[in-house]
């Protein structure tokens, strides 16, 4: 049952991946797209900032979980701290990220 688990923790790690690199590719894409259609430059990089921001904040969310199983396999009080001190870090780095993804979105309200 644990390698289970822990298999299913690692798909998640693998899914991780490919969130982050679709995210970007397609932020990218849109970049592109968005420069050929000639839109001011300022408004674009504030979009690609939010497309990766949103990439981002899915990534880190989606790896609290593959933490948590990770953590269901390896029940040692170390292991539990330093899931802790880990979810923690990812919970704030999230909130932050999603103030700032709030703030450009303000931004770009405000412009048009």
């Amino acid at each position: 049952m644990l390698e289970l688990v822990e298999g299913i923790a690692n798909a998640i790690d693998g899914l991780v991946v490919v969130l982050l690199v679709l995210g970007t590719i397609l932020s990218f894409v849109r970049t592109l797209r968005e420069l050929s259609r000639r839109l001011p430059v300022a408004d674009v990089v504030r979009q690609l900032r939010v497309d990766l921001g949103q990439a981002l904040l899915l990534s880190l969310e989606v790896l609290i979980v593959s933490d948590i199983l990770h953590s269901i396999v390896k029940r040692t009080l170390e292991e539990v701290g330093i899931l802790a001190v880990v979810v923690i870090i990812r919970i704030a780095l999230s909130y932050f990220l999603d103030q700032e993804i709030a703030q450009l979105r303000a931004e770009g309200k405000q412009v048009d």
